[in-house]
């Protein structure tokens, strides 16, 4: 009975429900995640402007079919490129690999691109009968990094972890063993870069066919971590699971 739907969110975790239903979301229909980075009680605060702007977006038909949104600032962002890039200015939402969507101009959509990955309807993945997800946790990389957490995480019985890597994904020789031994054990690895922009490359800085690991291709941490919970759902075979890393 609607033409589409606008989610009021707060910013700092708002990609990952916005990927979290661009993968689950069974419509056609837009869908528009919008927040502010100011108060109401600010000068010049962007929560009016913005929530004007996400209205007028989910209720145009050029949005129909483009996976879920993001608008702010101005700009519409694709749920699975965009990031929040800076703690406090309003232009934080941005898609640094890949660039904006659109522009919002007088409350009407112009699009320039589209989205090529699959989503909403498109997507394999069912969350409608379940109420919690596998346990997956993102352990952080830098230098002399331990493998304390990892063992954590691995005693505690996770499912699955994320490796946010240096460079490329990097293992330094501790954190290495310690995933190593982690999916001996049955714990789904999979590999991604803290850098915020570029492509965690499959067997790149890891050997990841002998590993038995599992690339992020250029998902973030915090969002290949989304995607691995709900992969979770459906299997624990590795290279099904990378399917679906280059997929979604």
């Amino acid at each position: 009975d609607v033409d589409g739907i606008v989610i009021t969110h707060g910013t700092d975790t708002l990609e990952e429900t916005a990927y979290f239903l661009n993968l689950t979301v069974k419509s056609k229909k837009p869908v528009v995640l919008v927040g502010a980075m100011r108060p109401s009680t600010a000068i010049s605060a962007d929560g009016p402007i913005n929530l004007y702007n996400a209205v007028a977006l989910a209720s145009s038909k050029d949005a129909a079919g483009r996976g879920v949104l993001v608008s702010l600032n101005d700009q519409i962002n694709a749920a699975r490129d965009v990031t929040k890039s800076n703690t406090m200015t309003t232009d934080t939402f941005r898609s640094a690999d890949l660039g904006a969507l659109g522009y919002m101009v007088s409350g009407k959509p112009m699009f320039y691109r589209g989205t090529a990955r699959k989503h909403t309807t498109d997507s394999e993945f069912d969350v409608s009968k379940l109420d919690k997800l596998p346990a997956v946790n993102v352990v952080y990389s830098y230098a002399n990094a331990t493998r304390t957490a990892i063992d954590a995480f691995a005693a505690a019985g996770d499912v699955g972890i994320v490796h946010a890597g240096t460079g490329n994904g990097s293992l330094s020789t501790p954190v290495k063993a310690a995933l190593t031994e982690a999916r001996k054990k049955g714990m789904i690895v999979v590999r991604s870069s803290r850098t915020g922009t570029g492509i965690t490359a499959r067997n790149g800085e890891a050997n990841d066919d002998e590993l038995d690991f599992v690339a992020a291709d250029n998902l973030s941490p915090q969002k290949a971590r989304i995607l691995l919970m709900l992969g979770l759902t459906k299997t624990q075979n590795t290279k099904d699971l990378q399917r679906m890393f280059m997929m979604y």
